[in-house]
C-alpha cells in the first residue's frame, strides 16, 4: 500500500514556520499529496490557540504534510486530526515502550506532560476539505523546557533519538491510518482515539465559558467536540473555544 507515490520531502535548516512554507508551496503551484516539510529549528512555530511551540535548532522533529483529503467533510474533518495522533501515539509507544495518550483535541501526552503537538489548518470548497496542512512538532532530544508540562523522547528514556528515523517510521504509520480514514474505516479509527484519549472517565477540573466545572470526558463526537458528562449530571459537547481542561 503506497498513496503517496510522488511525495517530496523538503529539508530546511530555519523557516519560520513549516505550516507557513507549505500554505507558500500551496500558493504557487500544488505540491504532490504527502508532501513533507521538515525545519531543523522555526523561528514562529505555533500550536492552538495561538500558542507558541518552543523548539531548540536540531533537537526535536518538526514537519508538515500537505495533504488533499477530498472525501472529508465540514461534519467529519476532525477524523483527520484523530489519523495524525494515533500515527504519533503508535511511534512514541514503540520508541518509548511506555503509555501515550491522546489529550484533545492536539496533544499527545506521556507521564502527564506534552510530548508532542498538531496543527492542522485546511481550504475548504464548500463543504468538502480541498487541502490541509498538517503541523507536527515531537519534542525529541531537548532536555529542558521553559513550560514546565513538557517532556521530551530523551528525558523519558535517556537515549538519543534519530529524526531521519522517527520521521520515516511517522509517514509510514500515517500513511497506514491515512489508508484507513480514505477506505471509510471511521469506526475503527473513533474506537482507538477514545481507547488512547487522556483522562477518559476520570473527574477532572475544566474551565468552560469562563467558570471552573468537574466533569468526565465520555468521548470526542464525529465533528471533534469533546463529550463530557458533569459532576451535577448534565452531559456537555464542546468546542475547542469553550473549553479548556486544568491537568
Amino acid at each position: 500500500m503506497i498513496l503517496f507515490k510522488e511525495r517530496a520531502i523538503i529539508h530546511l535548516d530555519r523557516t519560520d514556520s513549516t505550516n507557513q512554507y507549505a500554505w507558500e508551496l500551496l500558493r504557487q503551484a500544488p505540491p504532490p499529496d504527502g508532501t513533507v516539510i521538515v525545519a531543523q529549528s522555526q523561528t514562529q512555530g505555533r500550536g492552538q490557540r495561538g500558542a507558541e511551540w518552543e523548539s531548540q535548532q536540531g533537537a526535536n522533529l518538526l514537519c508538515s504534510l500537505v495533504v488533499y483529503p477530498h472525501f472529508l467533510t465540514a461534519k467529519n474533518h476532525f477524523y483527520l486530526s484523530k489519523v495524525v495522533a494515533l500515527a504519533i501515539q503508535e511511534l512514541l509507544e514503540e520508541y518509548l515502550d511506555k503509555e501515550v495518550q491522546l489529550k484533545w483535541p492536539n496533544d499527545i501526552i506521556v507521564t502527564h506532560k506534552k510530548i508532542a503537538g498538531i496543527l492542522i489548518e485546511a481550504a475548504w470548497n464548500e463543504q468538502r476539505m480541498q487541502h490541509a496542512v498538517i503541523g507536527i512538532g515531537i519534542n525529541l532530544n531537548q532536555m529542558e523546557f521553559n513550560y514546565a508540562k513538557a517532556t521530551s523522547s530523551r528525558m523519558q528514556s535517556g537515549k538519543v533519538w534519530d529524526a531521519q528515523d522517527c520521521l520515516q517510521s511517522l509517514l509510514q504509520k500515517f500513511e497506514k491510518y491515512y489508508f484507513k480514514l480514505a477506505s471509510g474505516q471511521l469506526t475503527e479509527l473513533s474506537k482507538s482515539y477514545r481507547e488512547h484519549l487522556y483522562r477518559l472517565g476520570q473527574p477532572t477540573k475544566f474551565e468552560y465559558l469562563g467558570r471552573q466545572i468537574e466533569a468526565m470526558i465520555t468521548g470526542v463526537d464525529e465533528d471533534g467536540k469533546l463529550r463530557l458528562h458533569c459532576a451535577d449530571g448534565q452531559s456537555l459537547s464542546c468546542d475547542l473555544k469553550e473549553i479548556k481542561m486544568w491537568y
